[in-house]
């Protein structure tokens, strides 16, 4: 029994080979988990590049989604063309050469126009809505008939995007014939308008202005395309 108890206090004695051997092997346990830990517990610098670049990724495509989705209120000539280039591709209610449309913005004398082209029809944009505003079957009477209510005879002005040049070429397929000559007059100098007309309806020979509206930018794109008329 002595003998026992002395060899164990002999062998864990201090500075003794066993000794040692237990001290090191409980300080290497010790730091390996130490390190483990710090391991899990810090993410690694790749790691953390990697969260960085795809946040940065994520960040680039939703900005360039919201600018995909930002209204568009003004083209350049470069856009315009590269826009109305995308129209001729497309499939429109009147092919090249099945109607001649001239548009003519507001402040055109339709006397004046009557002279110049007397075997040309000529269709309001103004008188087109109000035919529909007063066909009851149709199906936008309602929507036309509260506008006009909220607004009085300037409605038209205050329509949905697109409305007016969709109205208007209903108009056109309705009382027009393959080979006419028509001029729409009273058309709105927006550039919206002008790429929803030729890509919806048909595309234009001549785009007619007053002095003062052919400075506008629809009047210097197509001064471009040489499809400018200036009438008093």
């Amino acid at each position: 029994m002595f003998l026992r108890c002395f060899n164990k206090r002999v062998l864990l004695k201090a500075g003794s080979p066993v000794s040692t051997c237990l001290r090191t092997s409980a300080l290497r346990t010790y730091s390996s988990q130490k390190n483990q830990s710090k391991k899990d517990d810090l993410p690694s610098f790749t790691k953390i590049a990697l969260v960085g670049v795809v946040g940065t990724i994520i960040f680039v495509e939703t900005v360039k989604s919201l600018d995909k989705n930002k209204p568009k209120n003004s083209y350049s000539e470069s856009e315009f063309e590269t826009e109305m280039q995308g129209v001729k591709r497309r499939k429109m209610m009147f092919q090249p050469g099945q109607l001649h449309i001239e548009l003519v913005t507001s402040g055109v004398s339709r006397s004046v126009l009557e002279k110049q082209r007397p075997l040309s029809k000529i269709v309001d944009v103004g008188e087109a809505v109000e035919y529909y505003r007063h066909l009851q079957d149709d199906k936008y009477y309602a929507l036309l008939n509260e506008i006009h209510e909220s607004h009085g005879a300037s409605y038209p002005e205050h329509l949905p995007k697109g409305l007016q040049v969709m109205l208007v070429a209903r108009y056109l397929k309705e009382n027009c014939q393959e080979g006419d000559s028509v001029v729409v007059t009273n058309f709105p100098l927006k550039i919206q308008d002008a790429i929803k007309f030729e890509n919806e309806v048909s595309l234009v020979d001549r785009v007619i202005f007053t002095e003062s509206s052919v400075g506008t930018e629809l009047g210097q794109y197509y001064q471009t395309v040489n499809k400018v008329e200036i009438l008093k």
